[in-house]
């Protein structure tokens, strides 16, 4: 009686989710082709000199990845809408809704009234939102409200679109009980109303470029900083996990790798960086495992650079990605990667040379691939020193900010 009714509000909650994401793709549809009818795009030079951005950032280092490239482009002036303050960059700049108006209405709709006043106070080039919803369709509407260019930042790639956004990792969106047609139409028609979509890799722009989704598709990924050559005296750690501790980044099958990898390397020892709701059952799995004593479930910690420069293997289980900024610093601090052959993780991770990709969820192919680099030195030497590289020209942060540089100029000359 309890299962039918916990099913019950489940429907309901789902139903209730799709009612919410229908009324506001096709409100913002309807007001951004009203405001761009009445307010057309105004004239601009040929620089893009002020951005105004929003979205939801996960923690200071992800903030730091995506921000410090921007912060060393071209640009003159980024003003930061989030709920509040983060790391003090040169040409950044704030402006954070009060705690009472998040808490009275909603931080999402807090945070989209202030990025349309500082686009009123403030006149932009561009407007930018991290993630689908709600931080791109506040920028959408910010943009043709104030006359100004709009980029859409697919961090998570099409998986924040397919469906609707079922299966995204939004809370909200997560609720919904299937895919949607219906939503993903929509969701697709408004992304052809941006200027620019930016993605983390290949998969992602020829996903949203055969949609004709946008008037231009620009691949740039997050940074890393330093050139990975930093000193590292020992690595005590064999295996090492970094992220949420959620469902579409499966930490529980760490463990159960950890456990494969045990059985034929008693010793080995591992560490688990992050928080989440999956904590205590990972924890509980070790437990049940027998590999509690090898895993150190470290939660959120400021030094994880110190953690993962003692590690040998990277190891990522997700089930969706776009570009994972773990993955990156990882790599530059010299670590080969054994993950997931999902999103754009094949952007850095290329098979018997960075590390190795994995078809998702095959626990064994993961363990016997992580043995083989422990066991053979010269292979782990080989496979650390290319994954520096790799890293470095993918996403430092120079080589980050003029891509940012040559996507601005295309933005402004279309």
């Amino acid at each position: 009686m309890r299962r039918d009714v916990s099913r019950g509000r489940g429907a309901v909650g789902s139903t209730l989710v799709w009612l919410v994401l229908y009324g506001v793709y096709g409100g913002v549809l309807v007001l951004v082709d009203v405001a761009r009818r009445l307010r057309p795009v105004r004239s601009s030079s040929a620089r893009c000199r002020r951005l105004i951005l929003t979205g939801t950032f996960y923690h200071e280092r992800w903030f730091r990845s995506h921000l410090t490239p921007l912060s060393r482009s071209g640009i003159e002036e980024i003003i930061v809408v989030c709920d509040e303050p983060r790391t003090a960059l040169a040409k950044v700049r704030y402006c954070c809704p009060p705690r009472w108006v998040s808490r009275v209405f909603g931080r999402a709709a807090a945070k989209a009234a202030w990025m349309i006043a500082a686009g009123v106070k403030h006149p932009a080039d561009l407007f930018m939102g991290y993630h689908f919803f709600p931080g791109a369709l506040t920028a959408l509407v910010a943009a043709g409200l104030c006359g100004g260019r709009s980029c859409y930042q697919s961090t998570g790639g099409p998986i924040e679109v397919l469906g609707g956004g079922f299966g995204n990792e939004n809370p909200f969106m997560s609720r919904l009980a299937s895919s949607s047609a219906v939503l993903e139409s929509l969701a697709m028609r408004l992304i052809r109303r941006f200027d620019c979509v930016v993605v983390r890799g290949g998969i992602a722009r020829r996903f949203f470029a055969d949609t004709r989704a946008s008037v231009h598709v620009a691949v740039i990924p997050g940074s890393v900083n330093g050139d990975g050559t930093d000193a590292i005296d020992e690595r005590t750690l064999d295996m090492v996990f970094v992220g949420r501790l959620t469902e579409i980044k499966q930490p529980l099958q760490f463990v159960e790798i950890v456990a494969k990898v045990k059985a034929a390397r008693p010793t080995v020892r591992a560490a688990v960086v992050g928080d989440g709701p999956l904590l205590s059952s990972a924890r509980q799995l070790a437990d049940r495992l027998g590999v509690s004593d090898c895993i150190e479930f470290m939660g959120r910690r400021d030094d994880v650079d110190a953690i993962v420069a003692r590690a040998k293997v990277f190891v990522l289980t997700s089930r969706s990605e776009g570009l994972s900024i773990a993955l990156a610093e990882a790599m530059s601090r010299g670590l080969p990667a054994v993950v997931a052959n999902v999103g754009e993780l094949s952007a850095l991770v290329e098979d018997d040379r960075t590390g190795w990709l994995i078809e998702p969820n095959d626990i064994d192919a993961y363990a016997q691939r992580i043995v083989g680099l422990l066991d053979d030195e010269a292979r782990w030497s080989a496979f650390s020193q290319a994954a520096r590289r790799a890293a470095r020209d993918l996403t430092g942060v120079d080589n980050v900010a003029r891509r940012w540089d040559a996507c601005f100029e295309r933005l402004q000359g279309s």
